[in-house]
């Protein structure tokens, strides 16, 4: 047996290990990714680290208050005293823990109107539990309640509701439904049946039902996330594959490196639910991305088993595979490494999600290669050279190829026009990073036109602003002592101070719900004094059930409730530090009376958490941009052995990042939860290129020759890999372009930019680079065996100019 025979049989070896191996990944990769998948659960508060400030005043304010989980429900006729409201509001009780009874449920659900009964049972069925909701009061039952606590008349009751709960027109109103644990768990089920039970009763379409909230915001979240994962990567990956063969020319090498990526998929997603991490809006960009690193890292490899071929066609197929392998392996390796430095330095961001997407999606992509090690060299035995490929690539290039190989070695003959070309755009463009905005509101994670948007818009068009605030005023518990109006005088001030503000739409308090306080001596005034009085201090008065006051064993807290609008010119930073700062103005004018000021004003809620989430987006992007530039560069400086040249090979990896990233600050593009993480990303991505290109170059320099010779021969090995790549792996990203989920459509968008943008500067500005007297710093063969040939590391001569650059550069080296 020869060893070309003996080395066919190895590689064949392998490919069936590789198949066993693949199959039985297969499981998990199946079983798995759907449990993670089904554990999909945004809650953006869940994202920020409890090590924050911000985050422990949130969960301390969800500690004492129980109105977190808040969804309004509303439709056209849902107005004040109205018969519909009533009986959805009927239809939703049975289903609260606050007003269940167990022995009497089953007569109370048997006299609601049918289908309601059916409905309360499939409901209760699908959750689990018999109360997935705490309450569901209607603005009706608020509105009674405050004029038999004020004893208000009607108009100067609803006034006061204005803004929260009752619209500008004094009538239309909604149901506030507060939903428990395990009803959040189902919300995905549970709020789309509220929906379809309401618009059934008020003889509606589901969509003329308005739903705000945060609960609601995660379930419409929660349910595009899915669906974007389960229809667009089908048609992603069949994209890729169909590609992939077109660019291949080979059904084994395309359907081996197709399966890897579609299991490594599977894989990254089975890997999260290992973590014990719920699937996010952020992780479902998670596959899709490993997808690509995965098929951009095989056409690399299966291009060096393809140029050797196609340049020596006596070659064994065995030994073409062993050549390509010992040339491709280390640069393809390097390459990866790269890349997972960007996607690691994604840990260091605070967002956990962020995180748990750098860890889990370096070992993807490590493991893809691993996999792509194992079987390609059998996919390559098995896969046969065209003959006509053969004699075209023998013959000289004639029409647009000798064009294009004519215009490029012109370019390469004078560089510095390039290089300067690019560092004029790149430094115009990077103006634009300072202005570069974040943001993770969720109803602008969605189109315009979108279901979720046209329903907020309703809302706060007819009923009032949906963004929510707390404000929140400690004091020393209540001793005997102590006056309880002093305090309500103070949350008062507080009040009307908030009120004041021009952004702030509504706001509700313990001071909305008690009677004008008069401050006569009569009795009738004494009497009504005392009353506000008992319903401060007693938790279980009609006050004290509102859930505006609540006591530990330290302290009382009092809380207003602010409405802001839902508004994408508005500075919800500016506006959060301006009403901080008039709270403690007012708090400071009231210093020096012999009253109980608040030891603590905090601001919290979604507004602040949103806020906090926004600001971490930037400042930790560039936290992990700048810890992957520097690790890639020492990368990069030991592969070059070179400090010079390791950041000169940076600057192609920065251009792609800087002008797309550069270009969105200028369009006032903000980053959303989708795009976040691709400047790291982008920047692990771009090295790819640069390292099989750097690798080239390196070898024929080693062989003696020129540097426009090696500058020219490398790109036209790696060229048509780098443009094959960039086609594949972003057009088969567009495919989730289509989404209506606007962080998955943006990411397709953004990678699409990003690969192309690398493919720019490394087919375009590196090889210029590498043809200037830059390029003596770039010419270390980074791992690359000079003695595996592949095609174009042999160029007939070196051309004139060539000849005189190398000259003028060995005199300069003799100076």
């Amino acid at each position: 047996m020869t060893d070309d025979e003996r080395l066919r049989r190895r590689y064949l070896r392998q490919l069936k290990v590789g198949v066993v191996v693949l199959a039985l990944l297969t499981i998990p990769a199946i079983v798995h990714s759907h449990a993670a998948i089904q554990s999909l659960f945004n809650r953006p508060a869940d994202w920020v680290p409890d090590s924050l400030t911000e985050k422990a005043e949130f969960n301390d304010f969800l500690d004492h208050f129980s109105v977190a989980e808040l969804i309004m429900v509303g439709w056209e006729e849902s107005d004040l005293g109205s018969p519909s409201l009533d009986a959805a509001a009927a239809v939703l009780k049975p289903l609260c823990d606050e007003t269940y009874d167990a022995q009497s449920d089953a007569d109370v659900v048997a006299a609601l109107p049918n289908p309601a009964p059916q409905w309360i049972a499939n409901v209760r069925q699908a959750c689990g539990t018999a109360t997935p909701l705490h309450w569901a009061h209607s603005g009706t039952e608020t509105l009674d309640q405050l004029m038999e606590a004020t004893s208000l008349k009607r108009d100067s009751a609803v006034t006061r509701l204005q803004g929260t709960l009752v619209g500008p027109d004094g009538m239309q109103t909604a149901l506030v439904v507060s939903i428990a644990d395990k009803g959040l768990a189902k919300r995905r089920f549970l709020i789309p049946a509220i929906r379809e039970m309401v618009a059934g009763l008020v003889d509606k379409e589901p969509t003329e039902i308005a739903v705000v909230g945060g609960p609601f915001e995660g379930a419409a979240v929660d349910s595009e996330s899915i669906r974007s994962i389960q229809r667009f990567s089908p048609p992603s990956a069949v994209v890729a594959a169909v590609l992939c063969l077109l660019c291949l020319r080979s059904i084994p090498l395309t359907t081996a490196i197709v399966a890897v990526a579609v299991i490594g998929e599977g894989l990254v997603l089975a890997a999260v639910y290992y973590t014990g991490t719920p699937m996010n809006a952020i992780l479902i960009v998670l596959p899709p991305l490993v997808f690509v690193l995965t098929v951009s890292a095989g056409i690399h490899l299966s291009n060096y088993y393809l140029d050797i071929v196609h340049e020596f066609p006596g070659v064994s197929r065995a030994d073409a595979a062993r050549r390509a392998m010992k040339a491709g392996v280390w640069p393809c390796a390097l390459a990866t490494g790269t890349t997972v430095i960007g996607l690691s330095s994604l840990m260091l961001v605070r967002l956990e999600p962020v995180r748990v997407f750098g860890g889990v999606a370096s070992l993807g992509v490590t493991l893809t290669l691993l996999l792509l090690i194992l079987i390609l060299p059998g996919a390559m035995v098995l896969t046969k050279p065209r003959e006509s490929k053969i004699k075209q690539e023998n013959e000289k290039p004639n029409g647009l190829r000798a064009f294009a190989a004519n215009w490029m070695r012109r370019r390469l003959a004078r560089p510095w026009p390039m290089i300067i070309f690019f560092l004029i755009l790149a430094a115009g463009l990077s103006i634009g990073l300072g202005r570069l905005e974040s943001t993770v509101n969720v109803p602008r994670m969605f189109l315009p036109d979108s279901d979720i948007r046209r329903q907020y818009d309703w809302v706060e068009k007819h009923i009032g602003p949906t963004v929510t605030g707390e404000l929140l005023l400690t004091f020393p518990l209540l001793v005997e002592d102590d006056d309880p109006l002093e305090r309500l005088a103070v949350v008062a001030k507080a009040h009307s101070a908030v009120l004041d503000q021009g952004a702030v739409g509504g706001a509700l308090s313990a001071m909305t719900f008690v009677p004008p306080i008069s401050g006569g001596r009569s009795l009738s005034a004494t009497a009504q004094r005392s009353v506000v009085r008992k319903l401060i201090r007693d938790p279980d008065s009609s006050l004290g059930r509102l859930g505006f006051i609540a006591r530990d064993g330290e302290r009382e807290i009092w809380r207003i409730s602010i409405r802001m609008p839902q508004s994408e010119s508005l500075d919800m930073g500016s506006q959060i530090e301006v009403i901080e700062s008039t709270v403690a103005d007012q708090m400071q004018a009231l210093a020096g009376r012999d009253i109980v000021l608040p030891g603590d004003v905090t601001l919290t809620g979604s507004i602040v958490i949103v806020q906090k989430s926004q600001e971490i987006l930037l400042r930790d992007l560039f936290r992990s941009f700048v810890a992957a530039f520097g690790f890639i560069a020492l990368v990069m400086i030991l592969m070059l052995r070179s400090i010079v040249g390791g950041l000169i090979a940076m600057v192609p990896n920065l251009f792609p990042t800087i002008a797309l990233f550069g270009l969105m600050g200028l369009i006032r593009l903000p980053l959303d939860i989708g795009s976040v993480m691709s400047a790291s990303v982008a920047l692990g991505i771009a090295v790819d290129d640069t390292v099989h290109l750097l690798s080239r170059f390196g070898s024929r320099r080693a062989r003696g020759l020129g540097q426009i010779r090696a500058a020219f021969g490398a790109l036209s090995q790696c060229g048509w890999a780098m443009f094959q790549t960039t086609l594949v792996c972003g057009t088969s990203l567009m495919a989730y372009w289509f989404s209506d989920f606007v962080p998955t459509s943006n990411f397709a968008l953004l990678m699409f930019g990003l690969l192309t943008m690398a493919l720019m500067g490394v087919v375009f500005l590196l090889p210029a680079m590498m043809s200037s007297v830059l390029g003596r710093w770039l010419a270390h063969t980074i791992g690359a065996d000079p003695t595996a040939s592949v095609y174009a590391d042999e160029p007939a001569e070196d051309s004139p100019a060539d000849v005189r650059r190398m000259q003028t550069h060995q005199e300069s080296r003799r100076r």
